[in-house]
């Protein structure tokens, strides 16, 4: 998979081909002369489950300041 990011609203898209045409989603730009970029799809367990239990923690602490 590719991604590219919009020179003009600066948000990504995706695509799973290097094609030719490609416009931005959010605003129609074309970003055929923007480079693309390979997208890794590989994570660590360990290090999503401790971003999972960070943002439990911060869930807890702002129900408890509420």
């Amino acid at each position: 998979m590719f991604k590219k990011v919009c020179t003009r609203c600066l948000n990504q898209s995706f695509s799973s081909t290097k094609i030719d045409r490609w416009q931005c989603p959010h605003c129609g730009f074309d970003l055929k002369e923007v480079r693309a970029f390979s997208v890794d799809h590989s994570f660590n367990i360990l290090d999503t489950n401790k971003r999972i239990n960070q943002h439990r923690g911060r869930m807890n602490y702002k129900s408890r300041i509420n």
